[in-house]
């Protein structure tokens, strides 16, 4: 099977002008730095695909939303890495594990696939996505990814490293690899606004009234039960043992996300506390929370600052807490009420 199967056409479809990227930065009122000028040059070319990869906050979403949304074509499909797999998973099922038949069925009538937060730790995902990658690449599809790491520091662990090299070789040879690295992490920046970012993080001491207990509910959005203290409207209330020391799942966070715009976290202890699994639970949380833009209040027993002191530290800590202090750290007044 061939590596593309790309018309002049599709080719055509997938070229977006540098003027895209510099009239978009101008409608944001930003100016483009000199690592996101090269990356920005990078997918005003694309071929086979580009893999941006950088530290926290430099932009690399930002790039890959300029791109996607100048792009002249319908034919297109941005994902969150969590939510593909998610949606990968269930396609396998219904296919009788035929992976072909569940990439027919997900990329049918898709020319290119924007991918956000590409990481591999778990070596069952590795296994997965040393089928998966060359999958979409024989499919035709243009694939943008976006990664804190560069392709030679995926899948870390030295006892499954050398198994997934072959994947990043894939990677290197078939998308064009650029570094968006400038000197500012801009989330550090942040106007406080709208969405996540408008979010709060507070001392149990400034929380407002928690929920009644006749309030509690008990939902079922991929099939296994979670407590909420509170889920009305658009707006769920549960505490950090609920949604992360119970076993929980991005898929899980995902569709309650879909439900519910306005999320309160309490209860959340510092993540030495808490302990490996229901920290990185965590960390899978605030990245559904940030790609979905959900407002979110953390009630913590610790200041953000002491949040991620201690040894137990989930994968991607540093991407997490970048994003984490995009919201405001303030002590609510005890009137205030949440949702």
């Amino acid at each position: 099977m061939g590596w593309f199967r790309r018309t002049a056409r599709t080719a055509r479809l997938h070229r977006v002008g540098p003027e895209a990227f510099d009239s978009a930065a101008q409608k944001l009122g930003i100016t483009l730095d000199a690592a996101q000028r090269q990356a920005a040059r990078e997918l005003s070319s694309v071929e086979g695909g580009v893999y941006l990869w950088g530290p926290v906050g430099r932009g690399k979403s930002r790039l890959v939303s300029m791109y996607f949304d100048a792009l002249p074509t319908h034919r297109k499909r941005r994902v969150h890495f969590h939510e593909f797999f998610r949606n990968l998973h269930s396609a396998i099922r219904s296919h009788r594990n035929n992976l072909a038949a569940a990439l027919d069925e997900l990329l049918d009538g898709v020319d290119v696939v924007c991918f956000d937060e590409f990481h591999v730790h778990d070596p069952a995902d590795g296994k997965f996505l040393s089928r998966l990658l060359p999958a979409l690449l024989s499919h035709g599809v243009t694939v943008v990814l976006t990664s804190n790491y560069p392709p030679r520091s995926l899948m870390p662990n030295p006892l499954f490293h050398d198994d997934f090299v072959p994947t990043i070789e894939l990677i290197e040879q078939h998308l064009t690899v650029v570094a968006v690295d400038g000197p500012v992490d801009y989330r550090t920046v942040s106007s406080h606004g709208t969405g996540f970012a408008a979010g709060s993080w507070i001392a149990p001491d400034s929380a407002p009234p928690r929920p009644q207990p006749d309030e509690a509910v008990t939902v079922a959005p991929t099939g296994h039960p979670i407590r909420l203290r509170r889920g009305a409207g658009a707006a769920l209330w549960i505490d950090f043992s609920d949604l992360c020391v119970d076993t929980t799942a991005p898929a899980d966070y995902l569709a309650l996300a879909e439900r519910f715009g306005h999320w309160v976290i309490s209860e959340i202890p510092d993540l030495r506390s808490a302990g490996r699994e229901p920290s990185q639970r965590f960390a899978n949380v605030v990245d559904v929370l940030y790609d979905r833009d959900i407002t979110t209040t953390f009630i913590s027993t610790v200041p953000l600052d002491a949040f991620s002191d201690g040894a137990l530290l989930p994968h991607d800590i540093e991407r997490i807490m970048s994003r984490l202090v995009t919201v405001r750290r303030a002590h609510l007044p005890r009137q205030q009420h949440l949702p």
